[in-house]
């Protein structure tokens, strides 16, 4: 029963989609600090210093406290998600772990980012500040997705085959080795956050490699998911845009790879290689989140009516 402290549902999900905002809004301003060579800025934490909370005498310091101030806003939503997952009415099943995970991970990562500072920007330790920064995205997007407008818990998505679950799933993880092989490319390159931080002994070209080999796979995983979606019609329909969006956003994120890696890594490139990298993210984890979820059940039978003849939402087509 809705009561005067209950949160609703169309509230909820906008904290979760702000949440979300936030975080890769704090990815890409991350990266911003450490390219303009502002990672040590603020040479303590919480405190900006040993003298001041607050500094901002140097830019590089100015760079660092906003920042700080973005990750200090976001904490708000973040809060106020994993509050009000207990409070959602209507209720709602599958709300509450994500809100929780999305709190837990940017907790953690507000402690992985004062130990890399302390630990003068260890590329390990900036390595995992960025893993965790998209843990909080694929959490706050579970949220999202199921707190939209049609309840989760009816069967699942029509004319989902085990090949195409398992295709969504193995795609999902490996975009998330080609971000793991990413962030190793750049603790082994030029752009460390200060000129004193330490960096991996890694040839770079090896590594870059490497990242590239993972990414061409996702690519191969890709394209054998689509192919696996168009052998359904109606799946495909449904999958269409979201298929066509990853497609986009991969291709650009490639040709922006590939440029940074032959013009000698310039910082703006960087910068919009790591707001590639999110993108790519939150475009798969949409991806596999609608070929996963199940479907509302009122949803089902319309997309069973719709089931075109020679098509079955279990089985290939049949001759």
């Amino acid at each position: 029963m809705e009561n005067r402290y209950s949160l609703p549902l169309r509230r909820f999900r906008q904290l979760a989609i702000i949440t979300v905002a936030g975080v890769c809004l704090l990815t890409v301003a991350g990266a911003v600090v450490r390219l303009t060579g502002s990672g040590l800025g603020c040479d303590d934490w919480p405190n900006c210093n040993s003298e001041r909370f607050i500094d901002v005498r140097t830019g590089h310091a100015a760079i660092e406290q906003v920042n700080r101030l973005i990750s200090g806003f976001i904490g708000v939503p973040t809060l106020l998600l994993a509050i009000g997952a207990f409070r959602v009415f209507p209720r709602r099943s599958g709300l509450r772990w994500p809100a929780i995970g999305v709190l837990v991970s940017i907790l953690g990562n507000g402690v992985v980012g004062g130990l890399a500072v302390r630990g003068d920007l260890h590329p390990s330790l900036v390595q995992s500040h960025f893993i965790l920064a998209m843990a909080s995205i694929a959490f706050g997007l579970v949220a999202v997705h199921r707190a939209g407008p049609d309840p989760v818990g009816g069967r699942r998505q029509a004319g989902v085959t085990p090949l195409i679950g398992a295709l969504s799933t193995a795609l999902t993880a490996m975009v998330a080795v080609a971000l793991v092989t990413g962030t190793v490319v750049t603790g082994a390159g030029p752009h460390a956050g200060d000129e004193t931080a330490r960096r991996y002994g890694f040839d770079i070209s090896t590594v870059a490699e490497l990242h590239s080999i993972t990414v061409w796979i996702a690519v191969a995983l890709f394209v054998g998911l689509m192919v696996a979606i168009r052998r359904v019609p109606n799946l495909y329909r449904r999958m269409s845009t979201h298929l066509s969006t990853w497609m986009f956003v991969a291709i650009v994120q490639g040709t922006i790879g590939y440029v940074q890696y032959f013009s000698d890594v310039p910082a703006t490139l960087v910068a919009a290689h790591v707001a590639g990298a999110t993108a790519l993210w939150v475009v798969t984890i949409k991806l596999v989140l609608e070929v996963v979820e199940p479907l509302p059940t009122e949803r089902v039978h319309e997309a069973e009516t719709l089931q075109e003849p020679g098509f079955s939402f279990d089985t290939a087509p049949t001759a």
